[in-house]
């Protein structure tokens, strides 16, 4: 008898539990009436031909000192769209005046606020710069952007005109090029392994990360950037300095993250537990507030970087992001919007190419879409009491970035903890990336030296370089304007074993040693540069003996490269072809 009560029990109790699972299913994952009634009342739709936002939508932003747009793709056009009708509605009704691509480099990205303040070079070119490194397209929808704003800005006093920037530190590359660049200005002469150190980031090719990473500690890293710092903070007072010049010292502010970052991800393979990229996103938006006081900001950054606290669940630990830090800062007068897509497709990087949007019947996308007929809408997520018990509750959300892998709907936890509206999108389609009309200005000269000749450097334990040239600039504001001689060395297995880069400055007379690393057998000589005007090599000697300049293969486009003999001697002789670049 006891036995069949003890089972009986145990019955109940599973059914018990049973249906306790599917309540919670139905109270979390699907809407009651009241919330969804909430919803078609507060729903907000965007017509996405309008040259505004809905009066509507710019009444709840009417006070704020920064609205954060995240995205929750990478790729998704619709997503730039209405980030690009947020600035313009938001420029136009609101008087803000810094635009913010937040993921973009902000050493990178000075070509680009100058082209939008000052009207110097055009969008094209700055768009695809400001990853350092130009890309093989122009991000369509920015650079629209940034020519509308560079057209409401013509007519204003310069100190009441629109910036355009990117705040990001994911690369060093742009920060060491800016700290070479800012020294040389300034004639300081940083200690030689500092130099050393960052001539070499600055030039370092992508595929070399994770070696580099390996053969110079962190330790080592971060003293050099210690021992720049100290330098400038000795010899570079701000009272003395340009606004050119002062743009170019922040980007050394933050080169320590960078350089943090750096490691993290291509020695360690992981996400930093420290947010070095968001600290230094918030301490670039604190300069621009510094330099600008009257500045109010339109933040574009995925999702994940633009939540006040924790919104998608597997962002947990990492919690230190750029909404969070905002939120801190600014308080109240943050305003932060994530987006939400039912389906369709969305670029994922050259890598993965296009991919198409998860679906999943509990999808916060899936859900607006029973709900209203129109195709893009704002939600306040704290509108009414039901809504905020709702979207706090788990439910999920798309998630993209420009990793294939990572493409999934994502569970959100306290969603309107995160964020304070939703902007729903009912279908994505791939970003727009348009082929560029001209070339771009980079180039590299390479000469595989002979076994004969590395077998000799490699006994006599040293490479002595010996090099007259002549470098003629064009002047920009891009951060990887110049040109380096670079040598690679490679062991039998192709490891690299070395690398070591100089910097090329007007006219050059180098003479300099570098050991050349155990186990060598192979070494790259590199002669490579952007965005200069022209480079002319009079003579380049190794350990005592002529190279034969015809002997270079030439790489790159917006040059021309020739041998010219003059006098008994040949010159190498490089050229710039480009007349403009978009």
């Amino acid at each position: 008898m006891a036995k069949a009560i003890r089972t009986k029990i145990a019955g109940n109790t599973f059914f018990l539990l049973l249906l306790l699972l599917f309540s919670y299913q139905a109270v979390f994952g699907q809407p009651t009436k009241n919330v969804k009634q909430d919803m078609q009342q507060q729903f907000i739709p965007i017509d996405g031909a309008a040259q505004r936002l809905p009066s509507a939508i710019l009444e709840k932003l009417k006070g704020k000192r920064i609205v954060g747009l995240g995205e929750a793709t990478h790729g998704t056009a619709e997503f730039e769209q209405m980030f690009s009708l947020l600035a313009k509605s938001l420029i136009l009704e609101h008087d803000f005046n810094v635009v913010v691509l937040a993921e973009a480099n902000f050493y990178d990205t000075r070509a680009l606020n100058d082209y939008v303040v000052h009207g110097i070079g055009n969008a094209g070119t700055a768009i695809r710069h400001m990853r350092h490194y130009p890309a093989s397209f122009i991000e369509e929808e920015f650079r629209k952007l940034a020519e509308w704003i560079r057209a409401y800005n013509e007519s204003r006093p310069v100190e009441e005109r629109v910036w355009m920037l990117g705040v990001d530190a994911m690369s060093p590359r742009g920060g060491a090029h800016d700290a070479l660049r800012l020294c040389r200005e300034l004639n300081i002469k940083l200690p030689e392994e500092t130099q050393r150190y960052l001539t070499e980031l600055a030039v370092l090719p992508e595929p070399m990360f994770e070696n580099y990473a390996k053969r110079v500690d962190i330790t080592s890293a971060l003293a050099n950037i210690a021992s720049l710092q100290q330098e400038l903070q000795q010899k570079a007072p701000l009272d003395k300095l340009s606004d050119k010049q002062r743009w170019l010292l922040q980007s050394t502010a933050t080169l320590e993250n960078a350089v943090a970052f750096f490691y993290d991800h291509h020695l360690l393979k992981k996400w930093s537990d420290r947010q070095f990229r968001d600290e230094a996103m918030l301490a670039n938006i604190k300069w621009v507030q510094k330099v600008k006081p009257d500045a109010k900001f339109i933040v574009y950054a995925h999702n994940g970087h633009m939540e006040k606290n924790v919104g998608y669940q597997h962002s947990t630990g990492y919690e230190a992001r750029l909404g969070k830090l905002l939120h801190k800062t600014y308080g109240k007068d943050f305003y932060a919007i994530c987006t939400e897509v039912r389906s369709g497709s969305y670029w994922a990087g050259d890598d993965d190419g296009e991919l198409t949007i998860p679906g999943r019947k509990d999808k916060i996308g899936e859900v607006i879409e029973g709900l209203t007929d129109a195709p893009l809408g704002l939600l306040e997520l704290n509108a009414t009491p039901d809504l905020t018990k709702y979207f706090n509750g788990p439910l999920y959300m798309a998630f993209g970035n420009l990793v294939g892998t990572y493409n999934f709907p994502a569970k959100t936890v306290n969603l309107a903890t995160a964020f304070d509206a939703l902007l729903y999108v009912r279908e994505s389609t791939p970003k727009l990336r348009t082929k560029p009309k001209t070339e771009i200005r980079q180039f590299s000269l390479n000469l595989n030296l002979s076994p004969e000749f590395v077998e000799g450097a490699l006994k006599q334990g040293q490479l002595a370089v010996s090099l007259n040239s002549t470098l003629g600039t064009i002047g920009t504001s891009l951060s990887n304007e110049g040109a380096f001689l670079g040598l690679l060395f490679v062991d039998s297995q192709k490891n690299v074993v070395g690398y070591r880069a100089v910097q090329l400055t007007g006219n050059s007379s180098l003479l300099q040693s570098f050991p050349v690393p155990a186990g060598t057998e192979k070494v790259l000589l590199t002669l490579s540069g952007n965005n200069v005007k022209d480079l002319t090599i009079e003579h380049l000697a190794l350990n005592g003996v002529a190279v034969a300049l015809d002997d270079f293969k030439y790489y790159g486009e917006g040059y021309e490269n020739i041998t010219e003999k003059r006098d008994g001697k040949v010159r190498l002789l490089l050229r710039e072809t480009a007349k403009g670049n978009s």
